[in-house]
């Protein structure tokens, strides 16, 4: 796999973030709409994230990978952090309900929410998202998240039709680092 189609599978792979069983999915389509989440956010006294830049990092602790030895593992679990970390700018409007783009990492793109529970400042999401040829990834996110940081357990799932099943565990932080600068 060419060093490009690893930082994409990267970020595909960290656009997804799933969760427990919650109530936000209202009409029962199996998706979280934008006003089932935001109507979830204000039943449940969300604290609003603060507009502007986010850093974020993924630091991944273990890695199921079909047919791959001990070194092979360390590298995907190395290179899939660095991929999927980065910085985000996150405006006024968003700040009060966050996409599920701005969770599942650098270059995330065509996610959805599977769920979105939250309860003051703990959160619990699942976010699906599609990687091209290279197939989907789905993300578990289960911890606190406040106005201006957050913190995550991740679970997230990749199926490659090259390796089969991916799975790896780790965590995801997030911190705000003042006005959006152009080059997040």
């Amino acid at each position: 796999m060419t060093k490009k189609a690893k930082r994409l599978s990267v970020i595909g792979l960290l656009a997804l973030v799933a969760g427990c069983s919650d109530n936000s999915d209202v009409n029962g389509d199996g998706t979280v709409s934008r006003t089932e989440r935001a109507a979830e956010m204000r039943r449940d006294g969300y604290l609003a994230m603060q507009p502007g830049r986010w850093r974020m990092n993924f630091t991944f602790t273990d890695i199921e990978v079909p047919r791959l030895g001990e070194g092979e593992k360390a590298n995907i679990k190395a290179e899939l952090a660095k991929g999927a970390s980065g910085l985000s700018c996150l405006s006024e409007q968003d700040a009060a309900k966050p996409g599920p783009d701005f969770f599942g990492g650098e270059g995330a793109e065509d996610c959805s929410y599977n769920t979105f529970d939250i309860a003051g400042n703990r959160v619990n999401m699942a976010l699906v998202c599609g990687m091209g040829d290279l197939g989907k990834a789905e993300m578990k996110l289960d911890g606190t998240i406040g106005d201006s940081e957050f913190q995550f357990d991740t679970d997230l799932a990749v199926q490659v039709p090259m390796a089969g099943k991916i799975k790896l565990k780790g965590a995801m932080t997030g911190k705000y680092e003042g006005e959006c600068r152009g080059d997040e």
